[in-house]
């Protein structure tokens, strides 16, 4: 069964599962219900067994890829589920979440791209449901989403992830800035995967009435702005520039310090696509950690003027290209194994496109690329269009 809440207050959807033994997948950005966290607003109305936190920890106090093993939380009597450890299986659910529990609660806000990891995370928590439903057809779960809006929008970039190149940075079939709330995703893959369990999510304003306080996700997601040059900036973290972490402004401001920023060629090229829509300010900076971390680094200022027509990837993938035709010595993709469970390097995770990998190799034309990513965005939009709609 597949049911979204419409025209219903948050109040009233949560007594629908009143009593319920609940675990809830959520963190920190989940804010804002009577003035506190969402968890404890739905204590009110649901007996909470279980908290699973994403990668970063329930604060968000984790960088990306540090194992959540040794963090502890206060949660008076609800017990801490740790999602992101050291190994592939801790990615994972424990099948005593599912043992315990009448409900499975998802609250948690995403940022519109296959990389950020919450969405995964939550698929692998409806895979594992399914799994232990189909082993035990005498219990029943239901699954509810409390959707919240996407800070990039409905915009669409990339192309789908090839299956070759699926992990836990990419689900295969997902463009790199896919354009949808977490509950609109979650339920294009309630149909995808045939979950027979009972879905349900809610409107966006049900939970998250506009304007919402933005309330970091992850520690380097800072503002609203991250996100809408997340799908193409986050492509760097593949290669040896800095994608500005330890810098207030990550994703925004990148760089190395093999870059000459006063390379007034450099800069003219690399504002050859996209004229209008967006600034690059040339500057120095020192990441606080990270990589180069203490040293100065020439780099820019990621300025978007037109957010609607800019293309955050394409910008990513062109600025790439560009930086190793005038540093063919210097610069280099990033080598070995990238994330757990898979033997492929982060460039071709991240990317996820055997032609967009030729293209940042040298092969392709700018214009063929952009017609490729117009064709394959257009192709998504149709493939969303009965999820995307409410």
């Amino acid at each position: 069964m597949e049911k979204i809440f419409n025209n219903i207050s948050i109040t009233n959807v949560l007594k629908k599962f009143s009593g319920a033994k609940t675990t809830i997948i959520t963190n920190q950005s989940a804010f804002g219900l009577c003035n506190g966290y969402h968890f404890r607003y739905y204590q009110r109305f649901l007996h909470l067994i279980y908290i699973g936190y994403p990668e970063h920890g329930l604060f968000g106090e984790l960088q990306d890829q540090e194992a959540g093993d040794k963090l502890k939380y206060e949660l008076d009597g609800i017990e801490g589920v740790n999602l992101y450890g050291k190994s592939e299986s801790s990615l994972h659910p424990d099948i005593k979440i599912f043992q315990k529990s009448e409900l499975i609660l998802i609250d948690i806000r995403d940022v519109g791209c296959r990389y950020f990891t919450f969405m995964t995370t939550c698929l692998y928590v409806m895979e594992g449901l399914s799994e232990f439903l189909r082993a035990n057809p005498d219990r029943k779960i239901s699954f509810l989403v409390i959707d919240s809006p996407n800070p990039a929008g409905k915009k669409i970039e990339g192309s789908e992830l090839m299956p070759e190149f699926e992990s836990f940075i990419g689900v295969a079939g997902i463009p790199n800035r896919h354009g949808l709330t977490p509950g609109q995703l979650l339920h294009f893959y309630y149909n995808k995967y045939g979950f027979d369990f009972d879905f349900s999510r809610t409107a966006p304003s049900i939970a998250y009435p506009e304007p919402t306080s933005w309330i970091p996700p992850s520690p380097n997601i800072p503002q609203i702005s991250t996100c809408e040059v997340y799908s193409g900036q986050c492509l760097l973290e593949g290669t040896n520039l800095s994608e500005g972490r330890g810098t207030t402004r990550p994703f925004e401001i990148f760089g190395a310090p093999y870059i000459d920023y006063n390379d007034h060629k450099l800069l003219s090229k690399l504002l050859d696509y996209q004229k209008g829509t967006f600034q690059l300010r040339p500057l120095l900076f020192i990441p606080t950690f990270n990589k180069y971390k203490n040293v100065t680094c020439d780099g820019f200022q990621l300025i978007i003027s037109d957010k609607d027509k800019f293309h955050s990837l394409f910008f990513g993938l062109y600025f790439i290209r560009i930086i190793q035709e005038y540093y063919s010595n210097t610069f280099e993709f990033r080598k070995g194994p990238y994330e757990k469970g898979s033997d492929k390097t982060a460039i071709e995770l991240l990317v996820g496109d055997t032609l967009l990998l030729e293209y940042l190799r040298g092969k392709h034309t700018h214009d063929f690329v952009i017609e490729y990513l117009t064709e394959c965005e257009a192709n998504w939009k149709i493939k969303i269009k009965d999820f995307s709609r409410t």
